[in-house]
């Protein structure tokens, strides 16, 4: 270590021992979850689930959704258009929310409608990144049923939409599984 390094530790060290009993306590739980969360993340990146320095609900959400349905990732994980393609060649968006339930209004935001997919794939998550549902839906109904607002395309989540019969339950919480080509009929 260099002498500043040694001397940023040194005054660290006499920073915490100044500080009253609790906040040293609560200093060094911080460190601790902090290296914790540096460990996941790196552990999380050796899986493939992380493949971007953004939030984990995203990129969590891209690895779930490819996993269950078979997509395979694109490599540049700044790909406007899509992240991930199927064995014949279709493109899918895949974009997540944080929700309590399936029943709460949300929207599914894209920088621009005009860069084409073949299928906008909504990832629904609970706050504890538990999945609680994965939906696929036509381009051309993303089209019919989003707004376009002045820095976004929202594809707006709420009841009437959900009953679309256009879009696809590809799995639910409630089943546990994915669904089949015959469930989804």
């Amino acid at each position: 270590m260099d002498e500043l390094g040694k001397k940023i530790d040194k005054d660290s060290n006499n920073f915490f021992k100044q500080l009253p009993k609790v906040s040293q306590e609560r200093m060094e739980l911080a460190q601790y979850f902090i290296e914790c969360y540096i460990a996941s993340r790196q552990g999380l990146t050796k899986l493939g689930i992380l493949r971007t320095e953004r939030n984990l609900q995203g990129d969590y959400a891209e690895w779930l959704a490819a996993e269950i349905m078979g997509l395979k990732l694109v490599q540049s994980t700044v790909q406007k258009a899509y992240d991930a393609v199927d064995d014949v060649g279709k493109t899918y968006q895949i974009k997540s929310r944080l929700v309590e339930s399936l029943s709460q209004n949300t929207s599914f935001d894209l920088r621009s409608i005009d860069s084409y997919f073949d299928y906008l794939v909504c990832v629904f998550l609970s706050p504890k990144l538990d999945l609680l549902a994965i939906i696929r839906v036509p381009y051309k109904v993303v089209r019919e049923l989003g707004i376009q607002t002045k820095t976004t395309f929202r594809f707006r989540w709420n009841k009437q939409v959900s009953k679309d019969p256009r879009i696809e339950w590809i799995w639910t919480k409630e089943t546990s599984k994915p669904k089949t080509e015959g469930d989804m009929d």
